[in-house]
């Protein structure tokens, strides 16, 4: 009886070992995430100001603004993500045709600074995939991989990019994890399992102690 109880102590213990590694990596992929969808908001106000410098030349109410807002869902963002490549590609289309445009320091400055944000997502992207991986190779090592689905903890998506954009508007996703209701029922139960074992262990070690006294007196009553 008391082997078993060290052993549901010992289990639980490696369980809440696992589940603060998970938490801990689950943030990291979660913050990874929330700074991707920043710098591509960025990037997508800074199209819609470019879109704003070229409005007045023709043909520019074929380019659409983008939607940019700070409640923007991922798949939302990811959307808008798509089109960047089509809108820039449809500016530079104006631009070549207006060499006013296409000289003018406004243009060259949000171009640029376009550029420098899409390796900024780049950079974010690849920093995101390096968390995903750290906490699903945590995730599948044994003995995680055995409650980590049950304990609340998913797989992390990967994040990939094409020339067009994002290659899965689905990458963005919402990336949840257990907030600490599953590991206060597993508390729980594993403590009512270990007060009751705790409790038969203290009866049967009561037990023999009364019979090791009962030893004595029978030897006396026999002698």
């Amino acid at each position: 009886m008391i082997f078993f109880l060290f052993l549901l102590i010992a289990a639980v213990a490696v369980v809440i070992v696992s589940y603060n590694a998970l938490q801990k990596l689950g943030q990291d992929v979660r913050e990874r995430a929330s700074n991707t969808q920043v710098a591509i908001s960025k990037k997508l106000s800074l199209i819609n100001q470019l879109i704003d410098v070229v409005k007045n030349y023709q043909e520019s109410e074929q380019l659409v603004q983008l939607k940019v807002s700070q409640d923007a869902t991922a798949s939302s963002l990811a959307s808008s993500y798509q089109q960047t490549g089509a809108v820039m590609a449809a500016v530079q289309g104006i631009a070549d045709r207006f060499p006013n445009l296409k000289a003018s320091e406004q243009y060259h400055r949000l171009v640029d600074s376009i550029q420098q944000c899409e390796q900024n997502i780049q950079d974010c992207r690849e920093k995101y995939n390096h968390a995903v991986k750290a906490y699903n190779t945590r995730r599948s090592k044994i003995p995680t991989v055995f409650f980590a689905k049950t304990m609340g903890f998913p797989e992390a998506p990967y994040m990939q990019f094409d020339l067009s954009g994002m290659n899965e508007a689905g990458s963005l996703q919402e990336f949840k994890t257990d907030d600490g209701e599953r590991l206060q029922q597993l508390f729980s139960g594993a403590g009512n399992k270990i007060a009751g074992l705790a409790a038969q262990a203290g009866k049967a070690g009561a037990d023999l102690v009364g019979k090791m006294r009962e030893l004595p007196e029978k030897d006396k009553t026999k002698s």
